[in-house]
């Protein structure tokens, strides 16, 4: 379901200019690369750089 919403998303950004994928944060996201704010610690991130990346990898 995460491999999807992300493809989802990084599809859309031939529509909408986007940066990173956020999340509120629960520890499961860290294992796929998400990276905590500075600021906000219950939030996480994933750049579209490595959304594009893991999508390539596993060929959706």
């Amino acid at each position: 379901m995460l491999i999807d919403a992300l493809k989802k998303s990084l599809d859309a950004t031939t529509q909408v200019a986007s940066v990173p994928v956020i999340a509120e944060a629960l520890s499961f996201y860290v294992k796929y690369g998400f990276q905590q704010f500075r600021q906000e610690s219950m939030k996480l991130y994933l750049p579209m750089k490595s959304v594009e990346e893991l999508c390539l990898y596993l060929g959706t």
